[in-house]
């Protein structure tokens, strides 16, 4: 009888793990009033990207961001450039961003830095970053507030 559990119990295990092995995991949601969309890391790679070189408070040196356009994503939800977004971390740390700024610079999600996948540990799996090099007026603490890592969700407001 013990040995019945046993293996039901492991078989119930097994099963309970089974969505974590070869299915992809969503990495963003984004949400408006009437819809919501979910990208796991593979569908934001594979949509068409934007090369960022820039600096900012957070890295040391001149670095190569990549990933879709901010833009792009807001475009398919038909997020108006005059809404607000509440961008929310994993950490749960939110930060206000007007939509203008998507539609004024090439503000980028940012999957790959220097060619790399970004963990957790590495302000990934998506970065939000501004190219902040290639506009001056950029360089201001309040763009730097915008720069959300390890971004879970935007929400349009």
């Amino acid at each position: 009888m013990d040995i019945q559990r046993t293996m039901r119990a492991a078989l119930a295990a097994s099963l309970l793990a089974l969505p974590s092995f070869g299915f992809a995991q969503t990495v963003l949601t984004v949400t408006n009033s009437e819809n919501s969309a979910t990208y796991t890391l593979e569908e934001l790679l594979a949509m068409p990207q934007t090369t960022v070189v820039t600096t900012n408070d957070y890295v040391d040196e001149l670095t190569t961001f990549q990933g879709p356009s901010l833009r792009l994503v807001l475009e398919k939800m038909d997020v108006d450039q005059n809404a607000n977004l509440k961008m929310v971390a994993l950490n749960d740390f939110a930060s206000q961003v007007p939509a203008e700024d998507a539609f004024a610079y090439d503000v980028i999600l940012a999957v790959l830095r220097n060619g790399e996948e970004m963990s957790v540990r590495e302000k990934g799996p998506i970065w939000v970053i501004y190219p902040m090099d290639d506009n001056p007026e950029l360089q201001d603490d309040v763009y730097n507030g915008r720069l959300v890592w390890q971004l879970k969700s935007i929400s349009v407001e």
